[in-house]
């Protein structure tokens, strides 16, 4: 090469260079964040969700493009925006950012959340097909039906609630209900109703929001209860990237007086396609029977509603499909707890060797609830290969981790 060439060379990587560093300089930083791991748990790609508030005139020009910028390294990780909610005046926007983070037990680390002039790249797992409220989302792990069905009036109504559920892991078991859909849940019944209702009952629910991106796939409705105007709903449905767990939220918010006589949550509905049921008590105890020797025993200590996990599997085949309990929270407009009578979590035998389980909050007796009672609950909902030697190991390991999540602290904002 030239000298002359050289020079130019020279000339050329040095007009990149300052290019690269005044876009650099022109990002906009939005807040500085602290997320720290205090349980004592390596955590690898764990995801995070942060809120914050913008201008809008400010969201709208780094909504497309943020990233967490680790202050250390530098590295910079893709943020997918979700919630993206605006203030009555137009002027003010609330939105979530949500991104994967890796961090050593017991260690903090430190981002900036930050417009990125060098659009990020994430390969992603994450699939959604269908139109509206008919979705269907999968991963590596599973594959969820959201869709409605012709082959049972209870599949039939556009509820966006889950119908049935692929699990993959080399299984491609598929989990579902012959009559209804396998998610069944939150259900009730007034006092002077011949049949209880549930929220797969809806059909077309008025507020209906869809968020999708690379990280998460998430619907969120909300509505009133079929045929039970007293009590308002909302539901939300969150599924991850590489994650074998989806979570699930729902809101019962009572609006008007109401005698109900049945009030259930976290109901999972299915055909005969497991051997055994195994749970986590709220003093730590882990007990595992086969169904057909469960009786006595559930009898005599019926499942606690704070149980911290529970889960259904097949001895044999070797999967499994259990529900992990983020968030169980009664409490009224006012503080207080709201109503519910003999509390627990019921195994239930169905038709032809069907099995599911539902945490019962008002169990087969009349009571009064007033307006201003609330019931939330967030479970996230776990598909695993089963263990011969512990059946149990993957739902602990999710359910340590999922329980006990990272703290993010708000160090400062930059606007």
């Amino acid at each position: 090469m030239s000298y002359k060439m050289k020079i130019f060379s020279c000339f050329v990587i040095g007009l990149l260079l300052i290019m690269v560093l005044a876009a650099y300089s022109q990002e906009r930083v939005l807040a500085e964040v602290e997320i720290s791991e205090t349980a004592g748990i390596d955590r690898e790609d764990e995801f995070v969700e942060i809120d914050f508030q913008s201008s809008v005139k400010a969201f709208e020009k780094y909504k497309d493009n943020l990233v967490a910028r680790e202050s250390i390294s530098g590295q910079r990780t893709y943020c997918q925006v979700i919630y993206c909610e605006k203030a009555s005046t137009d002027s003010i926007v609330s939105f979530s950012v949500v991104f994967p983070i890796s961090v050593k037990a017991n260690s903090s680390q430190r981002f900036t959340i930050q417009q990125s002039s060098i659009p990020e790249k994430f390969l992603s797992d994450l699939k959604l097909s269908g139109s509206g409220i008919d979705l269907i989302i999968e991963n590596k792990f599973y594959r969820a039906d959201l869709s409605r069905s012709t082959d049972s009036e209870a599949k039939s109504h556009a509820s966006g609630q889950l119908r049935e559920l692929l699990l993959k892991l080399g299984f491609n078991q598929l989990l579902f209900r012959t009559e209804n859909r396998m998610h069944w849940a939150p259900n009730f019944q007034r006092t002077d109703a011949e049949y209880y209702q549930t929220i797969a009952g809806w059909d077309n629910p008025a507020d209906y929001r869809l968020y999708s991106g690379p990280y998460l796939v998430q619907t969120v409705r909300s509505d009133s209860a079929p045929e039970h105007p007293e009590i308002y709903l909302t539901a939300s449905y969150n599924f991850f990237a590489g994650k074998p767990f989806f979570i699930f939220v729902s809101l019962m918010e009572v609006v008007r007086d109401i005698e109900l006589k049945l009030l259930r949550n976290d109901e999972m509905t299915m055909d005969s396609m497991f051997t055994n049921i195994a749970f986590q008590r709220p003093d730590g105890r882990i007990e595992d029977y086969s169904f057909s020797e469960r009786y006595p025993f559930l009898e005599k200590q019926p499942i606690e509603n704070e149980t911290l996990w529970l889960c259904f599997y097949h001895k044999d085949r070797k999967y499994g499909f259990g529900s992990i309990r983020l968030k169980y929270d009664n409490t009224d407009r006012f503080g207080n707890i709201s109503p519910t009578f003999l509390p627990h979590t019921k195994i239930s035998d169905g038709a032809e060797g069907g099995k599911y389980w539902n945490r019962r909050l008002i169990n087969d007796h009349p009571l009064f609830v007033p307006a201003g009672s609330r019931y939330l609950e967030k479970n996230a909902y776990l598909v695993f290969a089963v263990d011969e030697s512990d059946p149990c190991a993957e739902i602990r390991y999710w359910a340590e981790r999922l329980r006990q999540p990272l703290l993010v602290k708000t160090i400062k904002y930059f606007e």
